[in-house]
């Protein structure tokens, strides 16, 4: 079985002022990305912006960024939706390119029984024919999902990994000892060093898209046992982490990304904010101080 663990950019979908997706930004940004060291991409999740997309754009965003993405990484495709049928549709898609994985976060605004959100998973991992991580973020998916129904989510036939985009460093700590086979990604960016010490594999973030090389560094110090450096570390990017908050993160990551010349459009899909012109001075001076 492939060994998942690692550190993955959560990718996102340039866009043109119109709104469409911008092919050649796309391509620069997977490139960028490509090159920074991590070892992998997590595409078409929540900062791909994917629930502002059709199904269409979404598998298109697939396979742009196969595309363009190097031999070596690995790539996991996110087909999550608020429907099954939806995220079947996708997860064919994502089957007969060169993902090496699928994700899928919980389906989220009506409520739904634990059985049914297996038999969900169950029925994604079956049209994708591929592995499944499967995706906790209780914040945004509006379920919260307990330490037990997590291990038996982990135990669907399919199933090598979890995306944990928790606070909850105990629930993290109880998961991954209780599941040493399988992956287990840190999902928020402020405590990757957290994450690790509690046992995470790696992590999966959308801030790696312009600090791959930081959270790199807080993997290798806390791997070292230089707990230190890795608070240090993590100290800096969320000195990062606190403006892209107060930014906006994807619009903030956009413009970043825009001013270092990686991708020549800043536009997101509404409704999402606009940078104002107070937030591009704060992120300005991140950028001439070498934060980011």
């Amino acid at each position: 079985m492939m060994n998942f663990s690692g550190l993955y950019a959560a990718t996102l979908t340039p866009f043109n002022l119109d709104e469409t997706i911008n092919h050649d930004d796309l391509a620069s940004l997977v490139k960028f990305n490509c090159e920074s060291g991590l070892d992998g991409l997590y595409v078409g999740g929540s900062t791909a912006e994917a629930f502002l997309c059709s199904t269409e754009e979404r598998i298109q965003t697939l396979e742009l960024t196969a595309e363009a993405a190097t031999a070596d990484m690995t790539l996991i495709a996110h087909v999550g939706d608020i429907s099954t049928k939806k995220s079947e549709i996708l997860a064919r898609a994502a089957g007969a390119m060169p993902y090496q994985a699928i994700s899928a976060v919980t389906p989220f605004y009506y409520p739904v029984a634990f059985n049914e959100l297996k038999k969900h998973y169950s029925d994604v991992i079956q049209a994708a024919g591929k592995p499944m991580i499967v995706y906790n973020f209780p914040a945004f998916a509006g379920m919260n999902l307990s330490g037990e129904q997590i291990n038996e989510l982990l135990n669907i036939d399919g199933v090598v990994a979890l995306k944990q985009t928790s606070a909850n460093l105990y629930q993290m700590e109880q998961v991954t000892r209780q599941n040493p086979e399988k992956t287990i990604f840190n999902g928020f960016d402020e405590i990757l060093a957290s994450g690790l010490v509690a046992g995470a594999n790696g992590g999966i973030g959308s801030t790696y898209n312009i600090q791959a090389q930081r959270m790199i560094d807080i993997q290798a110090a806390i791997f070292t046992n230089n707990a230190q450096q890795a608070t240090a570390l993590q100290r800096e990017a969320n000195v990062l982490i606190d403006a892209l908050v107060g930014t906006g993160v994807i619009p903030g990551l956009k413009y970043v990304l825009k001013q270092k010349g990686i991708i020549q459009n800043e536009h997101c899909r509404r409704p999402l904010n606009v940078v104002t012109d107070e937030h591009k001075a704060t992120l300005n001076a991140l950028i001439e101080a070498g934060v980011c």
